[in-house]
């Protein structure tokens, strides 16, 4: 078992733990960073974050946010991000990633990916209630024993209300241009491939410069720090599979597993060996966390409603 890394520990260590809840499509951080700044990243998921403690802080979009205590934030999947602590006393967070599909099946009926993308509130920090009291039950559920019915009831909730604030608050999800969309494209389509600049200018049919200045400009990164991104997001899928860190740095292309250990944690905020398989490996004393935190989460809000009213 892991600790939990929402209690206990040396001071100013930064404590974390990753794991799949039996729901496909979604996976579950729980985590307290003092020190730790990730890497400029994006996610394939939707990234939806609730602040239990301190005050993050993180830049999207060409804008810098902060997300205190009792706020929750989103990142829309595939916009770059980082992430860092706001203060030195770090701060608090549970973290859902979930996946296009089941994203969609949550917000509604089934549409395409550009139409689930545009129901979206856009990226920043939210203070919407219904959606931060929804995020605090879905990971009371998703950490405890709770019933399959239960998980999934909480899970929808979450998406009730964030449709909701996104027919409020959503956005049209830019196009990629051409160049980088092709190299984008070609990237995924070989993610092991050892392609050189050159290489992959002439495959988008433009100069090296011209390649690096509009990748950049659409994807939030150059064309090496992408591909490192794609071999983390392979990796982190082989890891859930069972395979262990050597073998994983082997075939995602990294030097050894010191490198694939470093490269790792600054993209995802974890270890390898802090994944976990499953939610039943997940610490009892994290949903007792959990619990504590929701309990005075949903404190606070009441407080907040009775001094609007």
């Amino acid at each position: 078992m892991f600790p939990s890394p929402l209690e206990g520990g040396p001071p100013g260590q930064d404590r974390a733990v990753l794991w799949r809840p039996p729901l496909a499509g979604v996976e579950v951080l729980h985590a307290r960073f003092r020190r730790h700044v990730y890497a400029r990243h994006a996610h394939e998921a939707l990234t939806l974050a609730l602040v239990d403690a301190g005050a993050a802080a993180f830049t999207c979009g060409g804008r810098d946010y902060l997300a205190p205590s009792g706020t929750a934030f989103m990142i829309r999947p595939g916009e770059p991000h980082t992430g860092s602590p706001a203060t030195p006393a770090g701060y608090r967070y549970r973290v859902l990633y979930i996946e296009p599909r089941t994203l969609g099946e949550l917000l509604g009926p089934p549409g395409s990916a550009g139409a689930t993308s545009t129901r979206l509130p856009a990226s920043g920090t939210l203070r919407d209630p219904r959606l931060i009291r929804s995020l605090a039950r879905a990971h009371d559920a998703l950490g405890s024993r709770a019933s399959s019915l239960a998980r999934d009831s909480a899970l929808l909730e979450v998406g009730r209300a964030l449709a909701e604030h996104g027919a409020e608050h959503g956005g049209p999800v830019a196009e990629v241009p051409r160049v980088a969309r092709i190299a984008r494209d070609y990237l995924h389509a070989h993610p092991d491939a050892d392609v050189s600049l050159k290489q992959l200018s002439q495959i988008c049919g433009v100069g090296v410069h011209h390649l690096i200045r509009s990748f950049s400009a659409a994807m939030g990164m150059p064309p090496h720090a992408y591909q490192t991104q794609l071999r983390v997001w392979r990796a982190r899928a082989l890891l859930f599979e069972g395979l262990q860190a050597a073998e994983v740095a082997l075939r995602t292309g990294f030097y050894d597993q010191a490198h694939f250990t470093r490269v790792f944690k600054r993209y995802t905020g974890v270890t390898p060996g802090q994944f976990l398989p499953s939610a039943s490996a997940a610490p009892a004393s994290l949903a007792t966390a959990s619990r504590r935190t929701s309990s005075r989460l949903q404190k606070a809000n009441r407080a907040s409603h009775r001094g609007l009213s």
